[in-house]
């Protein structure tokens, strides 16, 4: 995985590299993974749009586990309670663990924003980042 920042110098064109990327992304281009939008256009920088799909896509299998784990122990009953308990339980774990694109990161992109400059962060497939390198208004202010 690699994550991309790019800064633009203003939230307008932010908000076009943005539809670009997630064009790419439904077209099947690039796998956006997660994405952040940090804007700085009235003071302080602040997040004004996230994805973390985490979540959701983890409660889903586990509340299948869950589900199928307690069939097996409890019949009918625990399959009902495993699939609660399986689901919050893959739902909490990947709230607190941090797959995505870093809180560290994220904290140091505000920090960094300039008024008036949008920074939008992806974290895509290392090979799918160059597509993305070269967004109209784009500056790289963080490549791994």
């Amino acid at each position: 995985m690699a994550i991309l920042a790019l800064a633009f110098d203003s939230p307008l064109l932010a908000h076009e590299a943005l539809q670009q990327a997630r064009k790419l992304h439904d077209q099947e281009h690039v796998a956006v993974h997660d994405l952040v939008v940090v804007s700085a256009e009235d003071g302080p920088a602040k997040i004004v749009e996230a994805m973390d799909p985490t979540p959701v896509a983890a409660a889903v299998p586990s509340t299948l586990f869950g589900a199928l784990v307690g069939t097996l122990v409890g019949g009918p009953l625990g399959f009902l309670i495993g699939g609660v308990v399986g689901g919050g339980t893959g739902a909490l774990v990947a709230k607190l663990v941090d797959t995505g694109i870093p809180r560290r990161l994220v904290a140091k992109l505000c920090k960094n924003a300039k008024r008036g400059q949008a920074i939008v962060a992806l974290l895509v497939d290392d090979d799918q980042a160059e597509s993305l390198r070269h967004l109209p208004g784009a500056r790289i202010v963080y490549d791994n």
